[in-house]
């Protein structure tokens, strides 16, 4: 399936700030059930734009800003073919005893997944009978169901997985991280993902988070327990991570005094092959004022200390 997928982000201040710098990753992989046909990214104000791919394989775009500004907008256009298998989870198999590789760094804990008393709690709470993965990530997914409900705004993007299991309740980026937290637990690797997800009869979509999990034979397999299901062709991964704060779709500083606000929107839509633009590697440029002095109307001093970004997007 062809998606065309516009992620916009909108930063405003309530005053003057400069030296703006931020990290971006918002750019679909390239993986073995995803092709990225075609990518644009615009940002304003204008900036120059340098990308690099980091430990985890995700495409990174920074840029910074020295000249004052009060407010930055940026524009991610990408098309993608997806074509994921059906998973049959009846093939996953049993794990072995140990596990070596480069997949150990997936079932260390650590930031917003800790291995506290309430997530070893919760796992207690699962039957623990499952002969196979498969079965193990069915009765993982049940408990979730039964235990947490799918609550906007209770949660923040630093939110840790013990907030969500003390309310029992939070967004994808929450189910993610908690489901992450049991398999760690129980010796399978499992890993962060942060992606779009399609939604049908509408073109406003979703930032969303899933799980991916390590299956001898098999490799890296996928599972979304916010829907409770294995993704299908609506399902896009930008980045990958031990959690959600390796792949924040954005990121930075700044040096001033000014709150920010940040919104954010994903439209996605169904396109046909015709619909395909060749704008891979494009950059663009948005027309967003800045000025070498502080503006007169400027109310606050921005000498200020460099202040790390108060807002990121957290994945529903």
């Amino acid at each position: 399936m062809l998606l065309e997928i516009e992620h916009k982000i909108h930063f405003d201040y309530s005053d003057f700030i400069n030296e703006s710098w931020m990290e971006l990753r918002v750019e679909p992989k390239a993986t073995p059930e995803q092709t990225l046909r075609s990518y644009f990214l615009a940002i304003g104000p204008p900036s120059t734009v340098n990308a690099f791919t980091d430990w985890l394989g995700n495409v990174v775009h920074t840029f910074s800003i020295a000249k004052f500004h009060n407010r930055i907008e940026i524009l991610s256009r990408s098309i993608v073919d997806i074509h994921r298998p059906e998973y049959d989870p009846s093939a996953f198999a049993v794990y072995p005893e140990a596990v070596d590789g480069p997949e150990r760094d997936m079932l260390l804990f650590g930031g917003p997944i800790e291995n506290s008393e309430a997530l070893q709690a919760f796992n207690a709470k699962i039957p623990q009978k499952a002969e196979t993965i498969g079965d193990m990530i069915q009765e993982i997914s049940e408990a979730m169901k039964s235990e947490l409900k799918y609550l906007p705004n209770v949660t923040q993007y630093d939110s840790s997985i013990d907030h969500a299991l003390e309310i029992k309740a939070g967004v994808c980026q929450d189910f993610a991280q908690i489901m992450i937290g049991v398999l760690r637990l129980r010796g399978i690797p499992a890993r962060y993902v942060n992606g779009y997800l399609h939604v049908e009869k509408t073109d406003v979509a979703e930032s969303h988070a899933w799980v991916e999990f390590w299956v001898p034979g098999r490799g890296w397999c996928a599972f979304d327990p916010t829907n409770h299901i294995y993704p299908t062709n609506h399902h896009v991964v930008v980045a990958v991570g031990r959690n959600y704060d390796d792949v924040p779709p954005n990121k930075g500083v700044f040096r001033g005094f000014a709150s920010e606000t940040l919104t954010a929107e994903v439209r996605t839509r169904v396109i046909t092959e015709d619909e395909v633009r060749p704008m891979r590697d494009q950059l663009g440029s948005i027309e967003v004022p800045v000025y070498t002095k502080v503006p007169a109307r400027a109310t606050t001093s921005l000498q200020g200390q460099v202040v790390e970004q108060a807002q990121q997007q957290q994945q529903q």
